[in-house]
């Protein structure tokens, strides 16, 4: 089964299918904003957990059980997993915006929240700026 982890950088597992392989060189400066998630036999992607102290935690309206609804204003169901750690991910210090349904209430107004991406260390602590 896929899942998708948008913990950070330096052999996080940012921009694989299961967050366990570590990542080319290349993508060492890919930034993610602190959650893990899976699809469902829907096409939606359920937020199954966050890095504690990160991103997506630190809005403070995502919760695991939520559903990734939009990236970016890009509507993300039936979207492969690769392309929607794609949207998640990026450049440090740059935002990107996520609408997100209630795990438990989807027929609620969108959860709106925007989260600057961070880059994380091997070891999964947010790397701060000195």
């Amino acid at each position: 089964r896929l899942r998708g982890d948008t913990m950070g950088s330096e052999g996080a597992g940012v921009g694989t299918a299961t967050g366990a392989e570590s990542q080319p060189e290349a993508n060492r400066n890919i930034a993610g904003i602190g959650i893990h998630f899976t699809p469902d036999n829907k096409g939606m992607h359920i937020i199954t957990g966050m890095r504690p102290g990160g991103p997506a935690e630190s809005c403070g309206r995502i919760l695991v059980g939520d559903v990734l609804f939009k990236v970016d204003e890009k509507e993300v169901r039936n979207v492969a997993i690769q392309d929607v750690i794609r949207l998640l991910t990026g450049p440090p210090d740059t935002t990107v915006t996520l609408s997100v349904l209630d795990g438990k209430f989807p027929y609620l107004p969108p959860k709106l929240c925007q989260c600057q991406r961070v880059l994380v260390d091997q070891i999964g602590v947010i790397t701060k700026k000195h």
